[in-house]
């Protein structure tokens, strides 16, 4: 279970990484070419990126899930719980979780559908994106910086990447078609962001929240606490 859950965000960026690769492969182009909406419109037939995105995102979605539970457990064993901290929590769980049903929507309708309601719905799923997935990398950087179990140097790593993440999406919105190898860049690093949590599951097993915040769930929120080198939580028999 463990090996699993260290895996999950890996393998959640990979398929992302892998729709992106075969974009360029199977079209032919290079990121310059053209922006990443076109792509999608473009690539046929269209069923095989769909399921690869819808897997991905599903993926990215149970990573970002796990990663919010593991998150509001350290707090509460810390006792260092605030309505301002679970509020945060909260905020980035939900920015991501809805960024990558953005995602799945700027897939599904086409940016040149005859319908208007379906480039409606793929603008819509693209602002959802982008501008949530975004939000979730400086709100979690925030919350990262919050616990003290991980050294200072994966801080730093997990600082930098949304960052450089914004300000290429940034200079995408500013340039669009001069500078369409940015909104690939954004749809990688943001990816690899998730992907990197990898880490962060094996320097603090998430299994170990997970079955805390499961189990307390059962016992109606009760604990028991059991003296010991490290302080576990356990369910009441």
């Amino acid at each position: 279970m463990r090996m699993v859950l260290v895996l999950l965000p890996v393998l959640g960026c990979s398929f992302i990484l892998a729709v992106l690769y075969l974009l360029t492969y199977k079209l032919d182009i290079t990121v310059n070419d053209i922006s990443v909406s076109q792509a999608l419109a473009d690539y046929e037939p269209n069923i095989e990126i769909l399921v690869l995105i819808f897997i991905g995102a599903t993926l990215m979605i149970a990573v970002t899930i796990c990663r919010d539970i593991q998150i509001y457990v350290y707090h509460r064993r810390q006792s260092s719980t605030t309505c301002g901290m679970k509020t945060l929590n909260f905020i980035a769980a939900f920015a991501n979780i809805t960024a990558y049903i953005g995602f799945v929507l700027l897939a599904l309708f086409k940016i040149d559908a005859e319908s208007e309601t379906e480039r409606l719905l793929h603008s819509v799923g693209s602002l959802m994106y982008f501008g949530l997935s975004d939000l979730y990398g400086l709100v979690h950087t925030f919350l990262l910086w919050k616990q003290t179990q991980y050294p200072c140097i994966i801080k730093v790593v997990f600082t930098i990447v949304p960052l450089v993440t914004v300000a290429f999406s940034i200079i995408y919105v500013l340039k669009q078609e001069e500078a369409y190898v940015t909104e690939w860049i954004t749809v990688a690093l943001a990816a690899i962001f998730v992907g990197l949590m990898s880490i962060l599951f094996c320097i603090d097993p998430v299994d170990d929240e997970l079955r805390e915040f499961f189990c307390c769930r059962r016992g109606g929120d009760q604990i028991n606490v059991l003296t010991s080198s490290k302080r576990k939580e356990v369910c009441p028999v």
